[in-house]
């Protein structure tokens, strides 16, 4: 079969990455990587058009991972007075078919295509894992995303979610806290409220205002002159700076692992809960401390059933994009 060129891209709140994929009798490579700013232009489409114009080649397909859920080809975003539309790009780029698919629909498609240098394994699971058991993607950045992978017929299909925005379930007297001072700010406290950036974000607020530790004015200062806050916490927690940020980052690990076990409890997801998204890599010294695992553990009756599913930090920034690749085929 002769090769042939696909166009993919990974679609956020403030950058855009596109890249040219060839594929050649069931094997994947990727060629030409871009980053833009997505402020510098007034529409996605102008993004896809300015790629092409610099790496002139032939696509058959475009698939484009967007953050959120995609419905008839329609996608609208939160943050950027953008709507996209499959048709219209397609029309605007001359590619012949394009196609929108939810941003963690495309990362859990990479999976079963990730080699071991794309992985760390941050805790391999007990006993002997299951080939084609379920497993889940949880992937904390500027929102929180969830994925699943499941198998049919032998082949991987993945489902997406917007599981990120189910009710937080306090676990504990502090949490119950946490959850009435959120409720307070938002109404509704989903658990993206936690784990994501804002979350990171929320959490120390709490912490500083529950007087848990003090804010020195410094750190004040650069946290209102700050462009990225949540990173400004994440500096100071990881240089051990500030015991504030320090306790807010230990916290939010401990939450990751507890919805990451209960992603295994919720489609049996003894395959695996994979870890992705822009911080998990940000923040992987943390990720191998105390407060991961025994947060993921704490399942009650059904810890066992956790104890069974490996988590697994994805190192491989690409996989967005060699996930959506993959869908492009299908």
């Amino acid at each position: 079969m002769s090769s042939r060129f696909i166009l993919v891209g990974d679609l956020g709140g403030t950058k855009a990455r596109l890249a040219v994929y060839e594929v050649s009798n069931g094997w994947f490579r990727r060629k030409d990587t871009e980053t833009y700013r997505c402020a510098d232009y007034d529409r996605f489409e102008a993004i896809i058009q300015k790629f092409l114009a610099d790496h002139p080649i032939s696509v058959s397909r475009a698939c484009l991972g967007v953050p959120g859920p995609v419905s008839a080809g329609l996608f609208k975003m939160t943050n950027l007075p953008w709507t996209l539309d499959a048709t219209r790009i397609a029309e605007v780029t001359g590619i012949p078919e394009v196609r929108l698919v939810n941003d963690l629909l495309a990362t859990a498609a990479a999976l079963p295509h990730l080699k071991a240098e794309d992985l760390k394994t941050l805790y391999p699971g007990k006993g002997t894992r299951r080939p084609q058991a379920p497993c889940a993607v949880l992937a904390p950045g500027t929102g929180l995303g969830q994925a699943f992978v499941v198998y049919g017929d032998g082949r991987p299909v993945p489902l997406s979610s917007e599981g990120s925005h189910v009710d937080f379930a306090p676990t504990s007297e502090r949490e119950l806290e946490l959850w009435r001072f959120l409720h307070a700010r938002y109404g509704h406290v989903s658990y993206e409220r936690v784990l994501s950036g804002p979350g990171l974000l929320n959490l120390y607020e709490f912490l500083r205002d529950t007087g848990t530790a003090p804010e020195p004015p410094e750190l004040a200062q650069e946290l209102a002159q700050a462009d990225d806050r949540p990173a400004v916490v994440t500096k100071h927690a990881l240089n051990g700076t500030s015991e504030l940020c320090v306790q807010a980052l230990e916290w939010f690990v401990a939450l990751l692992g507890a919805q990451a076990g209960n992603l295994v409890l919720t489609l049996n997801a003894t395959g695996g809960v994979y870890l992705a998204g822009g911080i998990p890599t940000k923040i992987e010294p943390k990720l191998t401390n105390e407060r991961l695992l025994p947060a993921y553990l704490n399942k009650g009756r059904l810890t066992d059933l956790v104890e069974k599913a490996p988590i697994f930090l994805v190192k491989n920034e690409y996989a967005p994009l060699l996930g959506a690749a993959q869908l492009a085929v299908l």
